[in-house]
């Protein structure tokens, strides 16, 4: 019995390496899918990440759309940080944005933020719990340009 036990040990530990790639592969995923959703033009695709209950999501639920209204988006994200367990994590990325306006003789608006998230499972989903700063993703004020 005895001489198991280091087995046993070793096992737990490449399970819990394992899962803690699989979840940061999900994380991964659903950053990449926000950032898509935002270059396809889909407010549903983006707000479908987010807990409704989050603070701030009536407020994004009114900014992205308006966002998108404004022109075609470029958006890319890396991950800079991502530390948790299997339920929770909290996430930094390196968000930047470009908004191409139809209009050809605009200027190409350009952001970028370290974005910082809080992200919980749900059932078998992960949802965007927390997001700071939320006035990331504002439609432009464009009357200042």
């Amino acid at each position: 019995m005895w001489r198991a036990a280091p087995y046993l040990a070793a096992a737990a530990f490449l399970a819990t390496q394992f899962a803690d790639a699989d979840t940061h592969t999900d994380i991964l995923d659903l950053v990449g899918s926000m950032a898509s959703a935002l270059s396809e033009n889909s407010a549903p695709g983006f707000l479908a990440t987010f807990d409704k209950a989050m603070p701030g999501y009536d407020h994004l639920h009114e900014a992205i759309p308006a966002l998108l209204d404004q022109g075609e988006i470029t958006s890319s994200v890396e991950p800079l940080r991502d530390d948790g367990d299997e339920t929770k994590r909290t996430v930094d990325l390196d968000w930047y944005l470009e908004i191409h306006n139809p209009d050809a003789t605009a200027p190409v608006i350009r952001r970028r933020e370290v974005i910082h998230c809080r992200m919980e499972k749900r059932g078998k989903h992960w949802r965007v719990t927390s997001l700071d700063p939320v006035s990331f993703f504002d439609p432009e004020n464009l009357a200042h340009k």
